[in-house]
Order: C-alpha cells, then structure tokens, then sequence
C-alpha cells in the first residue's frame, strides 16, 4: 500500500519517467564522474597495475610485445626484480581453402625482468624468458570447468587431452609443424622509459624497446629476428581508490627466418582499470590488443589478438610484492584470438 508521502515523491520526481533510458543512464554516469573527480587521488606508491601479463598467442609471442607499464618510474639507484611464471594453454583449430590452423599444446614461460633507475626520470629494464612447450597440465581440468558451468568448450571434446599440436598451413605451404616438446629460451627484450612527471591527475612517459633474437626460433621461441618500437605511456588518477593505465606502441618487426611469410608491423594497446581494496592490495582488469602480426589466410584465425585480463596484486611486507591474474580469450568485444587458458603468478621485489 503506498502512502501520501510516496505519492508525493513518486510525482517529484515524474520527470525522470519521461527520459529515455539511455538519458538516465548518462545522468548517472555524469553525477558519478562529478563524484569520483572530485576525491583526491593517493600516494602513487601504492599503485600496483598493470599486470605484467600480454597476450601470449603464439604468434603474437614471435615478437616483440610492449610490457605492460605504468608511466611511474624507478628513482636513480632504486632497483626491481621480478620473476613471472605464466601457464598457457592453447586449443585452436581452423581452416580455410588451403590454409589451416592447429594449436592444441601449453607453455609454460618463467620471465626474469630487471629494472633499475638511472636518475634523470630514466629506468632501463631487461626482460628474459625460458620457454617449455609440451601436453601441459590444465586440459583436464579445463574439461571438469565445463562441464561444471555447461560450457562448449570449443570443440575440447573432439580432441585428446595433453596433445602437442602446432601446425599453420598457409595457402597449401607449411608453415610451421611442431609435435613434440622443447625447452628453451625466448628473445630478450630491453626497455628505456622517460618520465615526463606529473600533469594534473596524470603521470605521463615515453619508452623506446628492442627484442633481441636470442630464441630457438626454429622452436618458435622466437622470430630469429629483431624487433623494436616506440611507446607513451599514461597513468591517470581518477580517485583515492581509482586509477587507470594506458599504453600506445608502434611496434616494427623484422623477418622472421623460419615462417616463410611476410610478418606486419603492429600498433599495440593496452588499458588496465585498478581499484584499491586496501593499501596493500589492488584488484585490476586490463585489455591489451594488436592485429595478428602474421596473417596465415583463415580469416577467424587471423582476427585481432585482444585479450581480457582480471587480477589481483597484494604487497606482501615494503618490497615485496605478488600477483595473480586469468587471462580469458572469446569474451564480446573485450576478448577476441587469444590463449584457451592463460594463468599468471608473479612476484616482485623493490628497493
């Protein structure tokens, strides 16, 4: 039973009726923003995104991919050391004309990254990985995820767990066709990034990279080819609790030597969202996109590399911090051609 009192604001408040749904949704988007810009924002020592996580398509992997990076960074003599521990499965099969694509393998990737500022608002970062590719360790329980929540799958029925299956057929030629494991490692990458400071809620900053072959490319651990790129790199504050990094690469690609096709240059993105749970823990969601930087002729297969990545990084004790995030492949807009399953464990220590 509704009351004179309710009535009475029920007709206050009529004109909000009339509007179109979207119009009151862009109200509301416009008092939450007022509200949000209006806090400040705090001490960026506590920021902790992004995710030291790109998407890891094998052939996205061939080349150079800019790290995810905040335009924070480190003051002279000040150092980072971070091991990453990165376990991709890939389940992958297409075809068209006289091409085909086969991926059915996992990948386990340990990355040692070193970072140490050099005074100037300059940091000079290394970053070397060691690769194993063989059947892995997640198909099955992949499957029992499935079934739990009913899921397709894609097509992880039709095929025997803890294969080893790389194959890329490009118009009838081989390209590559790989089923057995390897160890080894990947090509090196060197980063330098300049800070530009501080403008209002933002932090901004420019990065030159170079990948070194340093990788079994005849594996595909690499390219066999250099690499390099140019980058901007954005921090904006939105809040005490909100911030939001972006990252902008142009990235030039050499030849790849086993391939036996052209490779593309690529402008590669990445957004991440972090929110502040505490001040010791951030829960973070990042995106990160390029073009296919190998086009193989299976127009689904050749889509955009996109992935979506959700997480969580928590400081352990001043210095000392770890993180953990899923990468998900196939999700609307957000997720396009990226790994079935790609989990990701770091841990970071700072001085």
């Amino acid at each position: 039973m509704r009351t004179g009192t309710s009535k009475r604001q029920e007709q206050g408040f009529s004109f909000l009726y009339k509007l179109t749904k979207r119009t009151r949704w862009l109200i509301c988007a416009l008092f939450a923003t007022v509200f949000v810009a209006s806090i400040v924002h705090g001490d960026e020592s506590l920021w902790r995104a992004p995710l030291s996580v790109r998407n890891a398509e094998p052939l996205n992997t061939l080349f150079l991919q800019a790290p995810p990076a905040s335009a924070s960074v480190l003051a002279e003599g000040h150092k980072r050391i971070q091991l990453n521990l990165d376990i991709i499965n890939h389940l992958l099969f297409d075809r068209s004309a006289g091409s085909r694509f086969e991926q059915d393998f996992e990948i386990q990737r340990l990355t040692v990254m070193y970072a140490q500022g050099v005074g100037d608002g300059v940091q000079v970062a290394v970053f070397v990985p060691l690769l194993a590719r063989n059947g892995g360790i997640l198909d099955e329980i992949i499957n029992i995820w499935h079934r739990w929540f009913g899921l397709k799958g894609g097509g992880r029925a039709n095929y025997r767990n803890y294969q080893i299956r790389e194959r890329l057929i490009h118009s009838g030629q081989t390209l590559v066709s790989l089923n057995s494991s390897a160890i080894g490692t990947g090509d090196a990458v060197i980063e330098v990034s300049k800070s530009f400071g501080r403008s209002g809620r933002s932090l901004w900053a420019v990065r030159a990279m170079v990948k070194l072959p340093a990788g079994n490319a005849a594996q595909q651990f690499g390219s066999g080819a250099m690499d390099a790129g140019l980058g901007v790199v954005m921090t904006y504050y939105s809040s005490n609790r909100l911030a939001w990094h972006a990252n902008l690469s142009k990235v030039w690609v050499g030849k790849p030597t086993y391939l036996n096709i052209p490779a593309r240059d690529m402008v590669q993105w990445m957004v991440a969202t972090e929110y502040l749970l505490d001040s010791r823990t951030s829960l973070i969601a990042q995106i990160d996109d390029n073009r296919t930087p190998v086009v193989v002729g299976v127009p689904y297969a050749d889509g955009a590399r996109r992935s979506l990545t959700v997480g969580i990084a928590r400081d352990i004790r001043p210095g000392l911090r770890a993180e953990l995030s899923l990468t998900q492949n196939q999700f609307g807009w957000l997720a396009r051609i990226a790994p079935d399953v790609h989990l990701h464990f770091g841990i970071r220590w700072q001085r």
